[in-house]
């Protein structure tokens, strides 16, 4: 892997951290995740997501304008999905939102993960 790589991933992974872990996602859109819905404060969490995949992705590696949007899209997609996903998941099976089973702790680790592949992609893709 290049030091470029290298700095791009810690860079996408921090990304991560603040779009999901501090006010960058805020009460409205942790709540609407935690019930399934609206659909609207979940997309408006992807697209805090795919901002800072812009951010980092322009920053660091600094393709084409093309190129950074089209994967700030791509992570908005994607991350939309993935949190849509889990949260239509846990309205089916109590188990998956109740944060003191072991279950809800299983697909939070999945939905991590997912979403580190999305970005571990998105770095094999622009080196």
């Amino acid at each position: 892997m290049s030091v470029q790589a290298a700095w791009l991933m810690a860079g996408l992974l921090f990304g991560h951290f603040l779009g999901d872990f501090t006010p960058l996602s805020t009460a409205r859109m942790q709540e609407a995740k935690a019930k399934g819905g609206p659909m609207g404060p979940i997309l408006a969490h992807a697209a805090v997501h795919g901002l800072l995949v812009a951010t980092v992705v322009a920053a660091i590696a600094r393709p084409a304008a093309a190129a950074v949007a089209g994967l700030a899209v791509y992570e908005l997609a994607t991350h939309f999905l993935l949190d849509a996903g889990r949260a239509r998941l846990s309205l089916r099976l109590p188990p998956f939102r109740d944060p003191a089973r072991r279950p809800f702790w299983t697909l939070l680790g999945l939905d991590q993960f997912a979403h580190a592949l999305v970005l571990v992609s998105i770095v094999a893709w622009l080196t």
